[in-house]
């Protein structure tokens, strides 16, 4: 779900709760609308967040590439 249907539910749940007299169903709703303004935020946050999982084999090789590389550098710096 996007950050903007948490929003749109938000904004139903405060809708609503202006149309009530009962005081603890408007709490209630407005409760409700901060945990919807909540998963929005939570939302936005998680979209600019990149994962990336790399695979223990994967990150060994690179080490080892690396290490040639320099290996070969410090080799030639000798020459």
């Amino acid at each position: 779900m996007s950050s903007d249907e948490y929003r749109q539910h938000a904004a139903e749940c405060l809708g609503i709760a202006e149309t009530l007299f009962n005081g603890q169903h408007r709490g209630a709703l407005l409760i409700m609308a901060q945990a919807w303004l909540h998963l929005a935020h939570q939302a936005e946050k998680n979209s600019e967040t990149i994962l990336v999982y790399e695979f223990p084999e994967l990150r060994q090789q690179i080490a080892q590439q690396q290490q040639q590389i320099q290996s070969k550098a410090d080799n030639s710096k000798d020459e």
